[in-house]
């Protein structure tokens, strides 16, 4: 946001660059300068802006050398780039033929994870701007096929609290403040805030006050846990499940977590399916080799009755012998945040409209992120780039005007 209004409300807002190739630094500054800095001149023109940067592997292993972390620093304050949130959750390639599965590797059940998030917050402490405060998303614990015992939810506290006492070294050295922001999503560890509060309470903060009990008494352990252990909800990750966005986040503030970020995303719905083939047939085909569209179906008092990995698992034609009581479907496919209908589809905007009031009027947040990387194969064919910078400058454009009807001006 400008800085004035970043005066007036303490909001960061950017995009997430997930959606731009991103595997070292060479495709990370071609990003920028293809895609990013045009978008920010034309919504911003010479105010600076946010940026929520993809960093992986590939690019961490390239900034690993003071001198080119010296060098990335200039180039973003240079070109109006405020870095104040970092997406690691996919730490592989991004943009891969097939990414899906690959996505949650390694999981927080591998030291690796926790080894290279907390690489990326001591690279990123050295580039952000000095007195913003950092977020770092990531995955949700693991796939919950590949595990979702007690067993695996022990690895998980213990590889989370490595990069925990990380970003608490971090602040202590430089006095920068760097948060872990956990991201729910369907068949991940954490799907729900309940997921989360369960975890912390259960695993993570028992833990915590083992391994830590010479920092302290209880409420100071527990204090500087939750200083640095927060949550990413990702509005369209709460849609898809039909789970209620103000509920979610009031769960979390009862709690005492603090909400790190939030991903501003839509989800695609179909309303009423038996009576809609054709619009069921747009959902289906929006089945793609690249990522995972989880779905979720529920009957007309919203219990789930029908949930899927991917949009190939659905049928050819829903029949209600098959599946004999789905009022809705929903999937996790990110769709522009200004978009109402797609296609024959509708999409939970008003439920990402929700979620951000209450984010907003609460001021329980102060990092906002619209996260549509599937720009590219929404924007398929020719003028991509033309599509990509006019589709984001328009999602900023309605998440600024969302903003500025809730007093955000």
């Amino acid at each position: 946001m400008t800085s004035a209004h970043r005066k007036k409300h303490p909001l960061q807002l950017g995009y997430s660059t997930n959606v731009h190739p991103g595997e070292d630094m060479k495709a990370v500054y071609r990003s920028l300068e293809e895609y990013t800095i045009p978008i920010r001149k034309r919504v911003f023109g010479s105010e600076p802006c946010g940026l929520e940067l993809r960093l992986g592997i590939g690019s961490a292993r390239d900034l690993a050398t003071r001198k080119a972390r010296l060098e990335f620093r200039d180039y973003l304050e240079e070109s109006g780039l405020v870095l104040f949130s970092v997406n690691a959750y996919p730490l592989s390639d991004f943009h891969a033929r097939r990414v899906k599965e690959t996505v949650y590797q390694p999981s927080w059940g591998s030291p690796q994870r926790a080894s290279w998030t907390s690489k990326i917050g001591r690279i990123v402490d050295e580039i952000a701007p000095e007195g913003i405060k950092v977020s770092i998303s990531t995955l949700g614990g693991c796939f919950r096929g590949h595990g979702h015992t007690p067993a695996v939810f022990r690895k998980l506290a213990a590889n989370y609290l490595s990069t925990l006492e990380t970003f608490l070294e971090i602040e202590a050295a430089t006095g920068r403040t760097m948060v872990l922001a956990v991201e729910p999503e369907p068949e991940t560890t954490f799907e729900t805030a309940a997921d989360v509060i369960s975890f912390f309470e259960e695993y993570l903060c028992p833990l915590a006050l083992r391994r830590w009990k010479k920092r302290g008494t209880k409420s100071r352990i527990e204090a500087e846990l939750r200083s640095v252990f927060t949550v990413n909800i990702d509005t369209c990750h709460l849609s898809v499940l039909f789970e209620g966005q103000v509920s979610n986040l009031r769960q979390l503030q009862k709690a005492g977590l603090e909400l790190g970020k939030v991903h501003v995303t839509n989800a695609v719905a179909l309303r009423n399916p038996y009576r809609s083939p054709e619009a069921f047939k747009d959902l289906r085909g929006m089945d793609e080799p690249k990522y995972f569209h989880q779905f979720c179906g529920v009957d007309k008092a919203g219990r789930p009755t029908w949930r899927g990995t991917d949009l190939g698992q659905l049928p050819r034609r829903l029949t209600r012998g098959e599946h004999p009581d789905v009022a809705e479907l929903r999937s996790h496919f990110h769709v522009p945040l200004y978009l109402k209908r797609y296609r024959r589809l509708y999409t939970t905007r008003d439920d990402t409209e929700l979620a951000l009031r209450e984010v907003v009027k609460k001021r329980t947040c102060s990092h906002l992120v619209f996260e549509t990387y599937t720009w590219p194969i929404l924007a398929g064919g020719k003028k991509r780039r033309e599509k990509l910078i006019n589709g984001i400058s328009r999602e900023y454009r309605w998440l600024l005007g969302c903003l500025e009807k809730l007093g955000v001006s």
